[in-house]
């Protein structure tokens, strides 16, 4: 990503964690608060030019920006949890999802948090499966 800036503006949503966004704008976030770190990030794609982008937190839950200043913070969902394997691609895949059914960022980003805390609370390598209408997601299910 950081060589390839120009990727990145033609990309729709970026999402990478924290310690990945130091490197790309060579900053270190890591005593933020979430709010302060959704603040920066939304200063931080607009010099970039890149649309919009999530940096996930771990278990401190995700913070998004969009290029028109539109920020936020999404918290974690309080679970057990037994084993963290596979929670960035849940998040990852409910946003994505989210995004594909229009929802915005913000809504977008708690369905990641949805997946994501139910991928960490089991031993079981799959994630549960949700009803689209679950999720806030109005589509045909046959």
């Amino acid at each position: 990503a950081v060589e390839r800036r120009d990727f990145l503006m033609r990309t729709s949503c970026f999402v990478c964690n924290v310690q990945e966004a130091e490197m790309l704008f060579m900053r270190d976030m890591q005593n933020l608060s979430p709010e302060e770190l959704a603040e920066i990030l939304a200063d931080s794609i607009r010099a970039a030019n890149i649309p919009r982008m999530v940096v996930t937190l771990g278990r401190n839950g995700a913070v998004y920006a969009e290029c028109d200043g539109e920020c936020g913070f999404c918290p974690p969902q309080k679970v057990d949890v037994i084993d963290t394997t596979g929670a960035g691609d849940a998040f990852f895949s409910g946003t994505c999802i989210g995004l594909t059914y229009g929802k915005d960022l913000k809504d977008a980003c708690s369905i990641g948090t949805r997946l994501a805390a139910s991928v960490i609370c089991t031993k079981e390598n799959v994630c549960p499966r949700f009803l689209p209408k679950e999720l806030g997601i109005e589509v045909e299910v046959e």
